[in-house]
């Protein structure tokens, strides 16, 4: 599957440093919130946050993302599989 770049480092970013989006109206970033309540000591910072809403929609379209309330949303288990198969490590 191809991917957008800006695509590719979102997923990247809520994978590897546990985030997720809030949804904003359409055309606004979407910004991306630590999972947990302390931020992880960061080895890095996100490639890009906010994100611009046309990324956030390709990885909701693609089904690598999903809605877990009417604002947020999370990876979903096909998300990190293809996170796992594709991207690790890279």
């Amino acid at each position: 599957m191809t991917m957008s770049d800006t695509g590719h480092h979102a997923l990247k970013d809520m994978v590897e440093l546990e985030m997720y989006l809030l949804a904003r109206p359409a055309g606004r970033p979407w910004p991306m919130v630590p999972r947990r309540g302390k931020a992880l000591p960061e080895v890095r910072e996100p490639y890009c946050n906010p994100i611009e809403s046309s990324a956030a929609n390709e990885l909701l379209k693609s089904g690598f993302i999903e809605y877990t309330s009417n604002v947020t949303l999370v990876v979903s288990k096909s998300g990190r599989d293809f996170y796992v198969r594709e991207m690790r490590g890279r």
